[in-house]
């Protein structure tokens, strides 16, 4: 016996091709799911990322936008007037703003300052660096609701 009569003495019959354990395990699960009332997969979402200048369809893109509170003790001396203040996205809008703050907490701004903060040229020592340039928003709400930004 030859080793070529190995690939001979199959040659009209199909060869079944082999698959990984994890592929196998895999077709079991998307059987198993079919099977699930109400389980069909949804719609993979597009890889695209999302604009900030786009409206805000989930939290998730109003959590891109609003960055974070800016907690000082000028802004706690505006809390008190009912304004807030945050460091937002730099490409974002007083609309997304807006929109990001009705989401995220559920109160509709009255008004909306951005404020541009440029980066500048810093020294430590020898070597010379570029801080980051930033944008904020000033956010002033209806009277009578507040925000609580200490435990968000």
């Amino acid at each position: 016996m030859s080793i070529f009569d190995r690939f001979t003495s199959q040659k009209g019959k199909a060869t079944p091709k082999r698959q990984s354990k994890a592929a196998t395990v895999e077709a079991e699960k998307k059987e198993a799911f079919k099977q699930v009332p109400g389980g069909s997969k949804p719609e993979p979402k597009s890889e695209k990322k999302a604009d900030v200048k786009t409206t805000l369809k989930d939290t998730g893109a109003a959590h891109r936008v609003l960055l974070g509170a800016i907690v000082t003790e000028k802004s706690a001396l505006l809390e008190t007037e009912t304004k807030y203040v945050f460091a937002v996205a730099s490409d974002a809008t007083k609309k997304t703003v807006a929109d990001a703050v009705q989401k995220v907490y559920g109160i509709r701004p009255v008004a909306i300052n951005m404020v541009s903060l440029p980066g500048k040229w810093v020294r430590y020592g020898r070597s010379v660096g570029r801080q980051i340039k930033r944008k904020k928003a000033v956010i002033t709400l209806p009277a009578g609701k507040k925000i609580d930004i200490v435990s968000a």
